[in-house]
């Protein structure tokens, strides 16, 4: 018990004393708890860069020392501390900082009880001037390390990294085994595995120059360009144009035209700085070349339809982390917090970009732009002011100083020199292009050819109606009186007419001036007009389908002896008009008798039916529908019924009438009426008479386009040679008239037109709409016709162009700039270029920041490689094949990746490798694998370039990935899984392992089809899958082509097992569950059980590893 009162007390004591308020409080650490703050909200206008009040806050032995104003920080006296007052805003001294959130309660405490313990720190050296920053020298060529083994002299870069590595004590690894190096080889520079025969033909060559060769075949395949292009689309940020259905939202349409010369320059081994100038300015650069223009697609892709700021704000941002490995855009609001870059110098950089728009040009072959065109930039208003936005704020800038185009101070090592660029005509006129020229001539002929066969055929038909004419006039009997046909019935349904009407099924109410039936019967439910209608006649129904369930068909009757034996025609809301016989209750539904339309519930229609003998007519809102000879004979007591079925529908008006004796019926739909009496035959003679006289004013028109289309292209040539021909302006004044002779010509044609589709309407048994608009349509003709005659008009001072004007002189701005990035004295474009090439072949950079190579980044690890690489790439004319030459064929990238027990030492000394002591294992990105699965399964389609593909079809198209769509929100499922680049920064792809990878690689279609495909093949060649069978063969030709290596000892005896497994129970139908669920594919399973055990190994051998990692 004693014992137990004394440890009571000592924890009582121990409690108080840790809960004491002058023990509570931790020692304040200058480096862990200060510096942070200074760093984070002061050294912007009080550090390196920039010095407020001659006051610099990184280093507290400069805080102590203090500015202009005397010192700001008092030892053990933070009362007396200028800087507490500063960071309150206290006496009198403006808070401090004047921008953003104030210092936190906590931030503020901390400050005053470090002064107040006497603003301890330790000694720091004072940060050097940015200038001398490692990244803004000018790269120059190091001397080589000697100090290493001979071996590794043979190659600069072994050189370099072996000294590093004998300076942390590591030692590299071994090479990689020949098919795991050749696989990486492949991989790396084509992105796709190499075959078995490739695999086999480099293990047996045992030339010392067999390795170069490989590469240097490589790099000469087309897939070079593919695999490259796809890592420099990451980087400058390849987005296929984004938005919600037919709107364009970012991006823009066919900027696939610049992917595709990405491709083409690469493989063609086009020099990194001629790259980077046509991309910035390729319509300055070569203004006459469309394949040179295609490059400024990396501008294009930066376009935003609802903000230019946003679009400006991107091109500078990616055009400085891309090109330069700068964060400019840290310097929109304020003044660059690490880098010496000031806010006006970020819209400095700005006005080069200032003038620059978007348009999209014509291709030949193709003039509607919707479909194909080039898209590319120009300098649409060069003398647009820049301004700076305060704070970034875009509504309040400083109209007070338009800033001109400049460079930062810090990267003002060389001249930029802005000179307007005068444009040749066919650049701002492309008007002026041969094809656009030619195409217009044979559009215009093509227009005259055609109008010429219309008349020719016009004048035939009015030939022959001609001859119809006289020989009806010479047959004709003495005239006789005409009598107008008789109405039979006529019934508005305003009122019940029991005498007229005898409803035999369903509920038929008279309503609101309207015959209704409001019953939904699965059955004939009609109601019957006692008045017989004459044998030929024609009706004319007002109705609507008001409900029902599936079919809702309303309809009328004829030829009705009783409810089991009659002809009938309806409408139909399941879609379609339909005429149909009952014959002893069986109903018959002729296909020939049908039409697919659609038909509304709730909305009027007109029907009318017209018969003469077994043939009938059906219009719909007096289009002809149905053309129809009945099989049967009429019912010469046959009645009138009007019936839904299925339906609850309404009656407004009803006409049964005799059928004229002119009236002339067709036997197909689109067929014209044969004339069976003297009206209708004159009408055939007016209307093809009409005919003949459109078609003479079509032709008209298009010999005074002949003629416009020919002046117009002797004008231009004339205006715009160099210097303007002397007949330049009579040129333009013929083109002038050619115009408006042609102007007048298709105004008489659209009249001619419109008189036409009048005549048309009224010869039709339709309702009065088409008559009405027809109407409407002349009198608009008849307008347009009077104003192009009227005197008091201004004739037009110039003729028409072929398409837009646009500016003929582009202010050299960008190209001035993309020179100077471009300039082997600007110390960081060929750093950042090969920074990120070493990345994708050794999966780590040499400068950890890959976008950020300022005082904020991360310093290089092998800073003299980097620059020896970077000289080398400048001095070669920047080409980079030699680059990545260079690279593979070092010992350094030869290494194996896999870790020994001899290489524990190395891995404790540098766990991340960072001195390459051994190769970087990575996994495939998400393009590589959907790739490889399609090389080793044979189907993969090697067509290049062309219009991206709708991404939808990744898993049925076999092309390469990098040619489907990708952009926001639209994007392949599959590669998204695996990583896919982000359009909007992607300057080192993302890795992630995740179990939904392992998912969607084991279900997905693509993977199922193609391993069954593989299967299929491999067994062509090791022979049928039956018993007695040796597995061996058919597992090691799979290893083979899928992992590029031979299975091991264990490998094969597993697989084995797995063959045997599979096999016993596909044999055995009861041995397994049908999953219902299962992913459906388009290429089916074998039935027979030994092949589906080798598409099942296939597919596990596909889901290895190995498959998606380069080791």
């Amino acid at each position: 018990m004693a014992r137990y009162h004394l440890l009571l007390i000592v924890l009582l004591c121990l409690f108080a004393s840790v809960t004491s308020p002058t023990m509570a409080e931790d020692p304040v650490d200058y480096t862990q708890d200060i510096k942070p703050i200074l760093s984070r909200r002061c050294y912007s206008c009080h550090g390196v860069l920039k010095q407020e009040h001659d006051l610099r806050l990184d280093t507290a032995e400069l805080a102590k020392t203090g500015g202009s104003d005397g010192p700001v920080i008092i030892a053990g006296q933070s009362a007396a501390s200028r800087l507490l007052d500063a960071v309150q805003g206290l006496n009198n001294v403006p808070r401090m900082p004047p921008e953003g959130e104030p210092l936190s309660a906590a931030q503020i405490d901390l400050i005053k009880r470090w002064i107040d313990a006497g603003a301890k720190a330790p000694h720091e050296a004072v940060p050097k001037d940015p200038a001398q920053h490692w990244a803004y020298q000018i790269p120059r060529r190091p001397p080589l390390p000697t100090d290493v083994p001979q071996p590794w002299l043979l190659n600069p870069i072994d050189a370099f990294i072996a000294a590093a590595q004998a300076g942390q004590q590591l030692t590299p690894s071994p090479p990689a085994p020949k098919p795991v190096l050749l696989r990486r080889l492949y991989l790396d520079l084509i992105g796709l595995p190499p075959t078995r025969d490739q695999l086999r033909a480099f293990l047996a060559d045992e030339d010392p120059q067999a390795l170069e060769r490989v590469v240097d075949r490589l790099l000469d395949s087309p897939q070079y360009g593919e695999r490259w292009g796809r890592h420099w689309m990451d980087v400058w940020r390849y987005s296929d144009w984004d938005g919600y259905g037919a709107e364009v939202r970012e991006s823009k349409p066919h900027i696939w035209r610049w992917r595709d010369w990405i491709i083409e320059s690469l493989n063609a081994d086009q020099g990194y700085d001629r790259m980077l100038q046509e991309m910035l300015a390729g319509d300055e650069l070569a203004p006459h070349d469309p394949q040179v223009r295609r490059a400024t697609g990396y501008l294009v892709r930066n376009w935003y339809s609802f903000n230019r700021n946003v679009w400006l704000d991107a091109t500078i941002e990616h055009t400085g982390k891309a090109f330069l490995g700068t964060t400019l855009n840290c310097a929109r609001c304020h003044d660059h917090m690490y880098d010496p870059i000031s806010q006006a110098e970020y819209y400095q950089f700005r006005a080069f970009f200032e003038a620059h728009d978007v348009r999209t040009d014509r291709i030949p072959g193709q003039p509607d732009l919707a479909k194909d065109g080039l898209v590319h930039v120009y300098d649409a208003k060069g003398d647009t002011p820049t301004y700076l936005f305060q704070r970034g704020n875009e509504k309040q800038f400083d109209q007070t100083q338009p800033l001109a185009a400049l460079l930062p101070a810090i990267l003002r090592n060389s001249e930029v020199k802005i000179e307007p660029i005068s444009l040749p005509a066919v650049a701002y006129y492309p008007g002026l292009q041969p094809f656009q020229q030619t195409e217009a001539i044979q559009q215009a002929q093509a227009g005259f050819d055609a109008a010429q066969q219309s008349l020719t055929a016009a004048r035939g038909k009015s030939t022959a109606a001609k001859k119809q004419w006289d020989d009806f006039v010479a047959k004709r009997p003495a005239e006789t009186e005409k009598k107008p046909p008789q109405v039979v019935i006529s019934d508005d349904f305003s009122k019940p007419r029991p005498e007229l009407w005898k409803p035999t099924s369903g509920e038929w109410v008279w309503e609101n001036g309207k015959l209704l039936q409001k019953s939904v019967r699965n059955a004939w439910t009609g109601i019957v007009a006692e008045t017989p209608p004459p044998a030929d006649c024609l009706i004319q129904l007002k109705l609507k389908s008001t409900g029902g369930e599936v079919y809702k068909s309303v309809g009328l009757s004829f030829d009705l002896e009783d409810p089991d034996n009659f002809s009938g025609v309806y409408l139909s809301v399941s879609g379609k008009v339909q005429i149909f016989h009952r014959q002893q209750g069986q109903d018959s539904y002729p296909p020939a008798a049908s039409k697919a339309r659609p038909v509304e519930l709730n909305r009027d229609y007109e029907l009318q039916v017209a018969i003469s003998g077994r043939l009938v007519n059906v219009w719909v809102d007096g289009e002809l529908q149905i053309a129809y000879e009945m099989p049967m004979e009429r019912k010469p007591n046959g009645r009138i019924a009007l019936w839904t079925y299925d339906a609850t529908a309404e009656f407004q008006r009803l006409s049964v009438a005799e059928l004229a004796a002119d009236f002339a019926l067709v036997r197909n739909v689109g067929e014209a009426a044969t004339p069976v009496n003297e009206a209708q035959l004159a009408q055939v003679v007016a209307s093809a008479q009409q005919l003949v006289k459109l078609a003479e004013r079509t032709l008209s028109t298009a010999i005074a386009n002949r003629i416009w289309v020919q002046a117009r292209i002797q004008a231009d040539r004339a205006a715009f040679a160099t210097p303007p021909a002397p007949n330049t302006e009579e040129l333009a004044s013929i083109a002038v008239l050619a115009e408006r002779e042609h102007q007048l010509r298709v105004v008489e044609q659209k009249l001619d037109e419109a008189e036409r589709k009048l005549t048309e309407a009224k010869q039709s048994p339709a309702n009065p709409q088409p008559i009405a608009a027809a109407e409407m349509g002349l009198a608009a003709a008849q307008k347009a016709r009077d104003d192009a005659y009227d005197p008091s008009q201004t004739p037009a001072a110039t003729y028409t162009k072929f398409g837009a004007l646009y500016p003929a002189t582009s202010t050299g701005r960008r190209l001035a700039l993309a020179r100077w990035i471009a300039n082997k004295n600007n110390p960081l474009t060929a750093r950042v270029a090969i920074n990120h090439i070493w990345l994708r072949h050794m999966g780590q950079p040499i400068v950890p920041t890959v976008f950020d190579f300022g005082l904020n980044g991360k310093p290089p690890t092998h800073p003299e490689l980097l620059d020896w690489l970077a000289v080398k790439l400048m001095e070669h004319d920047w080409k980079m094949k030699p680059i990545h030459k260079q690279i593979v064929l070092s010992r350094t990238y030869a290494q194996q990746s896999m870790l020994s027990s001899a290489q524990a030492s190395n891995l404790s000394r540098d766990p991340d490798n960072q001195y390459l002591w051994r190769a970087n294992s990575r996994r495939l990105e998400a393009e590589a694998v959907r790739d490889a699965i399609l090389l080793v399964s044979g189907n993969l389609n090697l067509t290049a370039g062309g219009p991206e593909l709708d991404e939808a079809s990744g898993m049925q198209v076999p092309r390469r990935s990098l040619y489907f769509r990708n952009s926001k929100e639209k994007k392949m499922t599959f590669l998204d899984m695996f990583d896919r680049p982000n359009v909007v920064d992607c300057y080192r792809r993302s890795e992630s392992i995740v179990p939904q990878q392992a998912l969607a690689l084991a279900n997905s279609p693509l993977l199922l089809a193609e391993s069954r495909r593989l299967a299929r093949t491999l067994s062509e060649e090791v022979g049928p899958s039956a018993e007695p069978i040796d597995l061996v063969p058919f597992i090691s030709i799979a290893f083979d082509q899928i992992l590029n290596r031979p299975p091991t000892s264990s490998e094969l005896e597993e697989c084995s097992q797995f063959l045997r497994a599979q096999t016993a129970k596909f044999a055995d139908p009861t041995a397994l569950v049908k999953f219902t669920g299962g992913v459906a594919t388009h290429v089916p399973p074998a039935e027979n059980p030994h092949q589906r055990a080798r598409e099942n190994l296939v597919h596990v051998l596909m889901n290895h590893n190995d498959f998606i990692t380069i080791r």
